[in-house]
């Protein structure tokens, strides 16, 4: 259990620093995933939508109100530059 948990913990820090996460799980389990993510984003007073795909067995999640900040944004624009140029 306390290995489950951390994996949730987990998840949830890659939900917060990129605004979305995806994990692959049993589908007995996705349910479970899906309450703990919510229960901690309600704790931290955020808003966030969560589904699962049984068909691939994986669960999402994604905070409602995120976006980049403007240096993720010229970052991300600069990275995309980038890669047109090849």
């Amino acid at each position: 259990m306390q290995d489950e948990l951390g994996d949730v913990s987990r998840d949830y820090h890659q939900l917060l620093r990129r605004g979305s996460v995806a994990r692959r799980l049993p589908v007995s389990q996705h349910e479970a995933w899906r309450r703990a993510i919510r229960a901690q984003a309600r704790t931290d007073e955020f808003k966030v939508r969560t589904w699962s795909r049984p068909e691939d067995a994986r669960v999402f999640a994604v905070l409602s109100d995120w976006s980049l900040s403007p240096e993720e944004r010229a970052r991300l624009a600069r990275r995309l530059e980038w890669l047109r140029e090849d």
